[in-house]
């Protein structure tokens, strides 16, 4: 935090012509930080204001005028052509086609022949180079001796001639002017000119305090369409790294090459719902070191010139992802992060390091969402709610706003809302003192391919892509899964790899291990699943006493006639279509089960997902005629329990609550600081002696709480309200 005792911890954008309303809502909102952004600049009033300045700084953007000079140094990646079937022995495959021809050019410095790779898709063979051509100034290949009806694809680099943060800007905020090119530092003399342009920046701007990057080098994945759509997106994809010399310096340290397959990935490219390949991880390693480098060369100079580093973790942060190992080589002082929900404050949140953490939050005051008919109000209030709940839970110093104040000042009902959540946030630093609530038994673990690289990312299931009719172009899900249910529980929560259990086993420390999402995918785990050794240790820990939570298509991976390869724990299998001939055993609701008169009714486990009970012993709590929503199962002394699906609802979040401290062995009637309102989230911080209570609806709510040294206390919370008390 800033050295600041009479102001706020808000960071508020400027607005160019518009610096009156600026001041007043840096006092209103009690800010204590100004930025500029795109497309607006600092006016000197401003910049005297005596407050924190940062000053926003995309280096691979910053220089136009070089990018068009030099295009064998913009952002490159590989494509695949979309597949076309040949029906004679000629072939000719427009390489663009679908395609944003605005975005795209097929790269005209790489020599087709060494870097481009020709397959026929129907055969899985890689056709031999005699047999293609390619023009790269019109984007043709020609295909000889083509099998009549096999299908055949082109793997080509494509050069990007609008960054993908501009080509949003321009089409959806309706900027106007140049659009921009991002330069890619892989390359020597590029890396040197900017590094140069960017010591002059620093000296350029002295009444900067905080250089705030929006991070370094490439961009994550985002592919275009032929009418400018987005037509692929992976917030996490290192698609955009590519280039002819990084391929080179790869091989040589790596002893072997990447190829062009290596990245289109039969056109699943890699994409982070997938189990990486070890080529990829080696990829990913290799250019996370240059862009660790690259990265603290420039935040060694902002630090030279008395200036502190902030990394804004947006459209550049491939490489700089803060849970890998070597992001704190970066020597980065503020953690930025882009927050519209409980998973995404605790990515922030719980990242390592001793950085301060500031929080960017939703809504953008852009044009797409302050608009006449909008409510950006509501709209922040579910954000509000959600990240209120993971607050609770983890700490974070410093929150901000992005885009234009004029055009949210059209909206009073929002400008008293967030005056509102200003004073909330300076309420709950000041009650925590910056310290962690109490949690409750041991660590819940999730196991997964990537583990804590990829620690607090949203996990969508399958049907989550169909959910919002409205809205069929989205394919991320934000706060509606089971993560955003588990980031505002009171448990420690560590994310684990399967790898991690073969080097290191389970540790002792963790009670539960949930495993979650659908088969097939990085977030279950797939063929992580074929590895006896990591079956037989989950095996034990559960025989031993400790808790499985399996949710949608856990352990998934069909060998040796199991689906389900913990399917004994869990007590239940999937039917795939394989086992039709099996005689389900008939369902039974146990209604005496604890944890079936803990169920309100209200929850809602999601679609069903096929599956039938193997283990007479299991208890079913919930079912939707044949098919099984919730079971729990006893395995050893340890317990397990599975659940079809589980969307974020404040209902499906306490039944989450009560299912761990079930599966820890923990009486939630005899834990101390839990409430027993699934609309009221309670934390007790000890080092300060306060308990919170948050109401997350619109209705007056009642709490009872059991305390350790008081017994019960009985309170009442207003609509929405968040009170604090000395206990």
């Amino acid at each position: 935090m800033f050295n600041n005792d009479k102001k706020g911890y808000m960071t508020l954008p400027v607005e160019s012509g518009h610096e009156e309303l600026v001041l007043d809502l840096y006092k209103k909102w009690n800010a204590d930080a100004l930025r500029d952004s795109d497309g607006t600049t600092m006016s000197r009033e401003l910049e005297n204001l005596g407050s924190e300045v940062y000053s926003t700084i995309c280096v691979v953007r910053a220089q136009q005028d070089f990018a068009d000079a030099h295009p064998e140094y913009l952002h490159r990646k590989y494509l695949m052509s979309h597949p076309k079937t040949a029906t004679e022995k000629k072939l000719t495959i427009n390489l663009l086609d679908g395609y944003s021809k605005d975005k795209y050019e097929v790269d005209t410095n790489s020599d087709p022949k060494l870097w481009f790779e020709v397959r026929n898709r129907t055969n899985s063979s890689i056709v031999n180079i005699a047999n293609w051509e390619i023009d790269t100034e019109k984007g043709v290949a020609i295909i000889n001796n083509a099998i009549p009806y096999n299908e055949y694809t082109v793997s080509f680099l494509a050069r990007q001639v609008w960054d993908s943060v501009s080509m949003y800007n321009h089409l959806t905020n309706g900027w106007t002017g140049r659009k921009i090119k991002s330069l890619d530092p892989y390359h020597k003399e590029c890396r040197e000119y900017l590094v140069s342009w960017f010591k002059k920046w620093i000296i350029e701007h002295p009444k900067t305090t905080v250089v705030r990057f929006t991070t370094f080098a490439f961009n994550f994945v985002i592919d275009s369409g032929e009418n400018n759509q987005d037509i692929y997106r992976d917030w996490l994809g290192y698609g955009e790294t590519v280039s002819p010399e990084a391929l080179i310096d790869f091989e040589k340290k790596y002893g072997y090459k990447m190829t062009p397959e290596d990245f289109v990935d039969n056109g699943y490219y890699n994409a982070t719902y997938k189990n990486p390949s070890k080529k990829y991880l080696d990829w990913m390693d290799f250019i996370r070191d240059f862009v660790v480098g690259f990265s603290s060369e420039l935040v060694e100079i902002a630090h030279k010139a008395g200036k502190r580093a902030a990394m804004f973790q947006g459209d550049h942060w491939i490489g700089t992802e803060p849970f890998s190992k070597k992001y704190e080589q970066i020597g980065i002082d503020i953690n930025i992060g882009a927050v519209e929900d409980g998973v995404a404050l605790r990515r922030l949140s719980d990242s390592p390091g001793e950085m301060i953490r500031e929080a960017r939050f939703y809504p953008y005051f852009f044009p797409d969402v302050f608009k006449e008919g909008n409510n950006p109000e509501g709209g922040s209030m579910d954000n509000w709610v959600k990240i209120r709940r993971a607050l609770l839970r983890s700490n974070i110093h410093r929150i901000g706003y992005g885009g234009y104040l004029s055009l949210a000042n059209k909206f009073p009902n929002f400008i008293e809302h967030v005056s509102d959540l200003s004073s909330q946030f300076n309420l709950y630093l000041e009650n925590t003192k910056g310290t962690k609530s109490k949690t409750v038994g041991r660590k819940v673990a999730i196991l997964n391919s990537w583990g804590s690289l990829r620690s607090w990312l949203q996990n969508a299931v399958k049907d989550q892509r169909f959910h919002i009719p409205s809205r069929p172009d989205i394919m991320e899900f934000v706060g509606s899964n089971p993560m955003e249910c588990l980031s505002g529980l009171p448990f420690d929560i560590e994310f684990i790899s399967f790898d991690d259990i073969l080097s290191n086993g389970i540790n002792s420390d963790i009670g539960v291990i949930i495993n979650m999402g659908d088969s097939m995918t990085s977030w279950t785990g797939h063929e992580q699943w074929g590895n006896p050794e990591v079956i037989s240790t989950l095996r034990e820990f559960v025989s031993n006493g400790g808790g499985f939570l399996g949710i949608g298509e856990p352990s998934s991976y069909l060998k040796d006639g199991r689906f389900f390869q913990l399917g004994d724990i869990l007590g239940l299998e999937k039917e795939t279509g394989l086992t039709m001939g099996r005689v389900a055993m008939p369902l039974k609701i146990d209604e005496s089960h604890i944890l079936y008169q803990s169920l309100t009714g209200l929850e809602d486990f999601g679609k069903d997902q096929d599956v039938y009970p193997i283990d007479e012993k299991i208890s079913i709590l919930k079912s939707n005629g044949q098919q099984i929503n919730l079971c729990v199962n006893s395995y050893g002394t340890g317990r397990s329990s599975y659940i079809s699906n589980l969307p974020f609802t404040l209902e499906n979040s306490r039944f989450l609550e009560n299912l761990i401290l079930w599966l820890n062995k923990s009486d939630s009637k005899l834990t101390p600081y839990l409430s027993d309102n699934p609309y009221v989230d309670v934390a007790f911080y000890p080092e300060t002696s306060m308990l919170a209570l948050v109401n997350s609806t619109n209705k007056e709510q009642s709490v009872k709480i059991y305390t350790e040294r008081d017994g019960y206390l009985k309170r009442t919370i207003k609509a929405y309200s968040w009170d604090w008390e000395k206990v």
